[in-house]
């Protein structure tokens, strides 16, 4: 395994999103099964923004909500854009249509009847994005798992950006962008990275012991090993990306991109240390090096 892609490419995780995606249907839909040419991660996706609105109107007692979002599968797929990384679903939600709720820190939003497609602009925003990130090899990690992309609200490029991923919702991504494509693709990457690992610890059955913190430079501040590890992941996959972006970008991407490898190199070499023994609480061989890989490019990288 000699390269991040191959590092990337976990057949666990192709296999758990399609036995987890017939599951959601079975339960909402008895009897349905999926098609032969469904896009597995979108279909994936839609399956939990499903069972997150049916959910949610059953504990309302919201009969006609609950059946709509049960059988919405087609009307939800509908709202897909054809991208350079396949069918993807890009909305843009008004602050007012998140939900603050017990399951996220942060205001999330869940596809349903009202739900529109963002503007073409910012499709076309996205699927440039999709093209950084392509030449930077983090195609597959990003086509797997950002098949629904929810733009939360425009930025500048100075200012903070805040992006998550909530494990209710998997393939699913949550962003501010600045209208540049590549910073875009860095905060993509960034949370399909959560929502990969995620997916690897769940396909593989595994779970990280929460009696052990380290300290995070990221947050300056000690986190439990999951946290810890997630960021050793997620944040190695950003420098990846920047490094391999920057000498294309342009104007503010550039900058940012510059910036955030500049930032982020005292982050890795002051977490090593720690990193290193948090991934004994890994216990499966495989998944143990595929972190370790990518961290430890992310950090040679860094010392270029």
């Amino acid at each position: 395994m000699n390269s991040i892609a191959a590092a990337l490419h976990l057949d666990a995780i192709t296999a758990h999103q399609h036995e987890r995606t017939v599951a959601v249907r079975t339960v909402l839909q008895p009897g349905h099964t999926l098609a032969p040419d469904e896009a597995l991660p979108l279909s994936y996706a839609l399956a939990h923004h499903q069972l997150e609105g049916a959910e949610t109107a059953a504990r309302r007692h919201d009969q006609a909500a609950m059946d709509w979002h049960r059988s919405a599968g087609p009307a939800l797929a509908s709202l897909a854009i054809g991208t350079r990384l396949g069918p993807r679903i890009v909305v843009a939600p008004n602050e007012g249509d998140l939900i603050h709720g017990p399951h996220s820190d942060t205001p999330y939003y869940v596809l349903g009847p009202a739900t529109i497609p963002a503007a073409e602009p910012l499709g076309e925003l996205t699927d440039s994005a999709f093209a950084h990130i392509t030449d930077a090899g983090l195609h597959g990690l990003v086509r797997a798992h950002a098949a629904v992309i929810c733009l939360t609200g425009e930025r500048r490029p100075e200012q903070v950006l805040r992006s998550f991923a909530i494990t209710r919702l998997p393939a699913t991504v949550f962003t501010d962008h600045t209208g540049d494509p590549a910073i875009l693709g860095r905060d993509l990457v960034h949370e399909a990275a959560h929502n990969w690992l995620n997916g690897a610890l769940t396909a593989l059955q595994l779970t990280v012991p929460d009696t052990e913190t380290y300290f995070s430079p990221w947050r300056g501040t000690m986190r439990p090993a999951f946290g810890f590890l997630h960021a050793c992941f997620a944040f190695p996959l950003t420098v990846i990306y920047a490094a391999r972006v920057l000498p294309t970008a342009t104007g503010a991407g550039r900058t940012v991109l510059a910036d955030h490898l500049r930032q982020q190199r005292p982050q890795l070499e002051h977490a090593r240390k720690d990193f290193d023994q948090a991934l004994t609480l890994i216990a499966h061989d495989e998944l143990r090096e595929r972190l370790r890989i990518v961290f430890q490019h992310a950090c040679s990288l860094g010392s270029a």
